[in-house]
């Protein structure tokens, strides 16, 4: 029987992401330095309110429209304090984008990306008929101009995606460009879910730019990659559009009460943060002194190196830190990213981030 005769035009076109990483991450001995996850484990306030849960998982959760304690709390959170109605969610910050594609973007329509960038942003445009403008950088460390997107802008854009900081390299574009992107009257969706290990964010431009929206995530300094759950701030009149097309339901009850609980204890997520910043830079003057290896500038957890000038891989600096059981990421001919020449380690522990140093090292001078 041909079953592609009953395909949608979405299957067709959809691609399946690899997601091995995280299949390696959880069945091999590993420290898991791949997937820029928070190696601390939750707070324990978050422990306990999902434990106080477990014996009520026989019900539905409230849904995002009603649930006005979770929305007041991320409100809150996001320095907009009594704006509920300024809140929706998703099943993690992935959700959150793909409910921004259904709602706003139709057959023929562009989105401008920077190239390269979260790469399931590219990966969903298609199943809604848009098309992907590739934005490239302007140097090396991945820095971004007005003119470069400006000029990429034709009658059939819509929106404009950046993370802030950039996954999969680290930079932190300027306010001055997002200011910039906002005054274009296009949408403008700017993902922060590493925002809390950078400088600023710029919800403050909320209440003077209407097309600006904004995504969070729990999976980063909140350390809750597991709960899956992200948020969208923006004007109510978005929100409004953005939950005609959420699916009822969304966000389950482990999730609501963990998230609830993680802002409760705010010192602790400070506290986290802290210790990842100053490896952050630790690791990156470190890495600097190994002949051949260029970091790039990072505002996020992780740090993606540049190695073509060291004489070896980023492959086979990856394979050899898995031998010595740290899991870190290479990108082979990634979107934006051509050869093999980059890789990415996320910041553990501070015995995490020597050790991860030392490998990377003794695997240079053995070559």
């Amino acid at each position: 029987m041909d079953l592609k005769k009953f395909m949608s035009k979405s299957a067709k076109v959809g691609e399946i992401y690899n997601l091995d990483h995280f299949r390696m991450g959880w069945t091999q001995n590993v420290r898991r330095l791949m997937g820029n996850e928070l190696v601390f484990p939750p707070s324990p306030k978050v422990i306990e309110a999902v434990k106080n849960i477990a014996d009520s998982l026989n019900w539905y959760p409230e849904d995002i429209l009603t649930d006005i304690e979770l929305r007041t709390s991320l409100a809150k959170y996001s320095n907009l304090p009594g704006r509920a109605d300024w809140i929706t969610c998703g099943n993690g910050s992935t959700e959150i984008i793909d409910m921004l594609y259904e709602a706003f973007l139709d057959e023929g329509d562009e989105i401008m990306i920077s190239n390269p960038d979260y790469s399931p942003y590219v990966r969903r445009v298609a199943l809604y008929g848009a098309k992907v403008v590739d934005v490239e950088p302007s140097d090396q460390d991945f820095n971004y101009t007005l003119e470069s997107f400006k000029n990429k802008i034709t009658p059939r854009t819509k929106m404009v995606l950046i993370s802030r900081p950039n996954n999969p390299e680290g930079h932190f574009i300027s306010r001055d460009l997002v200011r910039s992107l906002c005054e274009t009257g296009i949408l403008t969706v700017i993902d922060e879910a590493y925002v809390e290990f950078a400088t600023d964010t710029v919800e403050d431009m909320l209440d003077e730019y209407p097309n600006l929206v904004i995504s969070h995530t729990f999976s980063k300094a909140m350390g809750l990659a597991g709960i899956r759950l992200g948020w969208l701030v923006a004007c109510p009149e978005i929100i409004n559009i953005v939950n005609h097309i959420r699916t009822p339901l969304n966000v389950n009850l482990v999730a609501r009460v963990a998230a609830i609980a993680a802002i409760e204890d705010a010192d602790y997520i400070r506290a986290n943060v802290k210790k990842v910043k100053a490896d952050r830079e630790f690791f990156y003057n470190e890495i600097q002194k190994i002949p051949g290896m260029r970091p790039i500038p990072s505002e996020a957890n992780f740090i993606m190196v540049n190695c073509k000038e060291s004489g070896v891989t980023a492959s086979g600096v990856c394979d050899h830190l898995l031998e010595k059981g740290y899991l870190a990421r290479s990108f082979v001919n990634a979107r934006g990213l051509p050869g093999d020449q980059y890789y990415r380690v996320t910041i553990g522990t501070h015995e995490d981030v020597v050790a991860v140093l030392s490998e990377i090292k003794a695997y240079v001078n053995a070559r």
